[in-house]
């Protein structure tokens, strides 16, 4: 893959990752942490791929 394209896929997955975490910080507000731990965990996922992305991208 191109440096390009581990960008485009790393920007992505931060987006998500900022995206779960608006809906988990929604959740905590209306039902508290138990309807918002999934979204937590997805966000932490999403943020893990992109520091994946980053590092495969800087090691090109």
């Amino acid at each position: 893959m191109s440096k390009k394209s581990l960008l485009l896929i790393e920007i992505v997955w931060a987006i998500l990752g900022l995206a779960c975490l608006g809906i988990a910080i929604r959740e905590i507000s209306h039902n508290g942490l138990r309807g918002a731990w999934l979204w937590i965990v997805m966000s932490a996922g999403a943020f893990g791929l992109a520091a994946l992305r980053d590092s495969q991208r800087k090691k090109m």
